[in-house]
């Protein structure tokens, strides 16, 4: 009987177990599990001159990283992002080949051993382009702040698929001259805003709404390490890269709501409360809100904010914080939670609340940052 002659894997690397890791756990939330288009689930791994790189896609975001390892033999090779997670996962710590072969994935790592179905390369969606016309010379710190305090306020799966992301605003008509920076978000119910100063090297033209998922996406990112990043801009997309790594998402396509007729103009009344004894009484109080509308009573009479909430299957709460305030009384109904969620992202030791009149939003600032505001519509009880 004739030996059959040894095959060559297409491709073949190696690389350390916390390295390949590292690049699968940074695409599990870009890819869909639940797809229809099966080749979706996979990453696009791919080793070449320049190393090896890992690409998953969702069709409107993809995240692309560059990784050490050593090439033993270029090529590409698409295979399930949860599976090879998985593996990799409880992999012991040692050097981990991969190779393969006739649409299958050998993975190797001490004693182990698995063989993985693959998908064909040409079948995988293209790379898309990573350049921005515009770019916003944004730091890192700067970014993730700003996506903190505006992303809790973004809609989730809302009909109104425009309030599935947050605005993001710049305009200069030259290089050279610092411009705001415009970060919102908003349910419809509530609305978070920040501004940060930015100086532009050229002209920027930036109206774009960048979905939940891609700024999702892009804390993550933000959360692992220090070091610059690079925000930019096309018509229909927004880029961001930092060492290693670009995520590119498409915007989403509509118009924004005209948020800034919302915001009240002048405060008939105002208070200042600090802010973790506030947040402290408000999430006292919602242990005994309905959990279909976290709804609390607002009360203030001279010297005291009440707060007050009824549950007639469990109960009902009241909380009193002193503050600085001599009108007449003052009663509205508000959504605990989303006063809780802008506490959390308060910076300062204080929080300014302002309204105009029982029927009208709430505004809420931050006494230590200037370009912050949220503002949570009132309910009726």
């Amino acid at each position: 009987m004739t030996a059959q002659p040894e095959r060559n894997p297409t491709m073949k690397i190696r690389m350390e177990r916390a390295e390949l890791l590292a690049g699968l756990t940074r695409v599990q939330g870009v890819v869909e599990r639940r797809n229809t288009v099966p080749i979706l689930s996979n990453i696009l791994l791919e080793a070449d001159d320049a190393g090896i790189h890992i690409y998953a896609t969702d069709l409107e975001l993809g995240l692309r990283g560059s990784y050490r390892g050593e090439v033993m033999r270029p090529g590409g090779v698409t295979v399930s992002a949860r599976k090879l997670f998985e593996i990799c996962r409880e992999l012991e710590e040692a050097p981990v080949e991969l190779a393969e072969e006739d649409q299958w994935v050998t993975l190797t790592s001490g004693r182990s051993r698995f063989r993985v179905a693959s998908l064909p390369v040409a079948d995988f969606p293209p790379v898309p382009e990573a350049e921005g016309e515009w770019a916003v010379p944004v730091e890192r710190d700067v970014f993730a702040t700003m996506i903190r305090k505006t992303f809790f306020a973004v809609g989730d799966l809302d009909t109104r698929y425009v309030l599935n992301g947050v605005l993001m605003t710049a305009q200069a008509e030259k290089g050279g001259a610092e411009v705001p920076f415009r970060m919102v978000a908003t349910n419809g119910h509530r609305l978070a805003m920040i501004e940060r100063p930015v100086t532009p090297d050229a002209p920027l033209d930036v109206n774009a709404i960048v979905p939940r998922k891609a700024l999702l996406e892009m804390k993550k990112l933000l959360d692992e390490d220090e070091g610059p990043i690079s925000l930019s801009f096309t018509d229909k997309r927004v880029i961001f890269k930092k060492e290693g790594l670009t995520l590119v998402s498409q915007l989403v396509d509509g118009t924004f709501p005209s948020y800034e007729k919302v915001i009240p103009r002048e405060a008939g009344t105002s208070v200042t409360l600090p802010k973790e004894a506030a947040a402290a009484a408000f999430r006292r109080v919602s242990l005994l809100c309905q959990e279909k509308t976290w709804a609390v009573r607002f009360t203030l009479t001279p010297g005291t904010l009440s707060l007050a909430a009824n549950n007639p299957d469990i109960g009902e709460a009241t909380e009193e914080l002193p503050v600085e305030y001599d009108g007449e009384k003052f009663s509205s109904g508000f959504n605990a939670r989303y006063f809780i969620d802008v506490l959390q992202n308060v910076d300062g030791d204080e929080v300014r609340l302002e309204t105009a009149d029982p029927l009208s939003p709430c505004v809420l600032k931050d006494t230590g940052d200037a370009g912050y505001l949220a503002l949570v519509m009132p309910m009726r009880l």
